[in-house]
């Protein structure tokens, strides 16, 4: 019984962890030395599916088990020498499910970025990331996992044809441990990326992103249900509204056929915000 609930907990907080993470955020371009940046990304989902691992297949949840998340990610970023970003980001996330609420910031990462190839056609930068345990511990919904992760990233963009950007990325998560006992399965992410540049203030996008991630442990033994995959269809626009400023609007949805395990949103809908100076 203890253990069941264990993993209940388990896949209500990892809910949203349905794409790509910040580890693998921004093309393979790195901001020049002293420069500053901040980033602010917003997006809404709302459940609405959860997985039967015994059935193999989507059931509907009812609306007293829908969670409703309103999160924001605020990232701010320095070079102190070139080809180096060093960067903080703090999550905040408002969630709902039937009569209760949470509000609050989530686990915080400690991020860096370092430029390996910087002339093109070929550009390839490293990524990497400590995130800590700073939520709070009696938020419910919970807002995050509570977990030390270390994450590690591959980012490689180069130009195709004509007007069109590629970006290839990767990543891989040694994820923590929730209490004594229960170990969390670490996880890959991918990240495919087409730019296609009308202007030079506007860039439409289409991105196949996800994750794929393995099962929990409790007391070293793999919990049946929890390993997860996701696979994303997103497309969206980067619009440069300033020399320093970048918006980016964006809709994200599952391909469900080639997503397992936990909960599902039909949709998520995301805005981001970049300045560079």
């Amino acid at each position: 019984m203890k253990k069941s609930l264990v993993v209940m907990i388990f896949l209500a907080v990892v809910v949203n962890m349905l794409f790509a993470t910040p580890l693998i955020w921004r093309g393979a371009t790195t901001i020049k030395p002293k420069q500053f940046i901040v980033q602010s990304n917003f997006y809404y989902s709302q459940t609405t599916k959860s997985y039967d691992t015994t059935q193999n297949k989507w059931d509907t949840l009812t609306t007293k088990k829908q969670v409703s998340s309103l999160n924001a990610d605020i990232m701010v970023g320095y070079a102190p020498i070139k080809n180096l970003e060093l960067k903080v980001l703090v999550p905040v996330a408002s969630k709902s499910k039937d009569t209760s609420s949470s509000f609050g910031i989530g686990d915080i990462w400690l991020k860096s970025r370092y430029a390996l190839i910087t002339k093109e056609p070929l550009l390839f930068t490293l990524s990497g990331a400590v995130v800590l345990p700073t939520a709070s511990k009696t938020a419910n919904p919970p807002i995050d996992d509570r977990t030390v992760d270390i994450g590690l990233g591959i980012i490689a963009q180069t130009k195709t044809f004509g007007k069109l950007l590629g970006h290839l990325r990767f990543g891989y998560w040694l994820m923590g441990k929730t209490n004594d006992t229960t170990k969390v399965g670490d996880m890959f992410e991918y990240f495919v990326k087409l730019d296609y540049k009308i202007s030079k203030t506007l860039t439409p996008f289409l991105t196949i992103l996800g994750t794929q991630q393995a099962k929990t442990k409790i007391n070293n033994q793999q919990s049946h249900g929890t390993d997860r995959n996701r696979t994303n269809l997103q497309v969206g626009t980067i619009y440069k509204a300033s020399p320093i400023l970048w918006i980016r609007p964006k809709i994200s949805l599952p391909i469900t056929s080639m997503c397992k395990g936990g909960s599902l949103a039909p949709y998520t809908i995301g805005l981001d915000f970049w300045m560079i100076k």
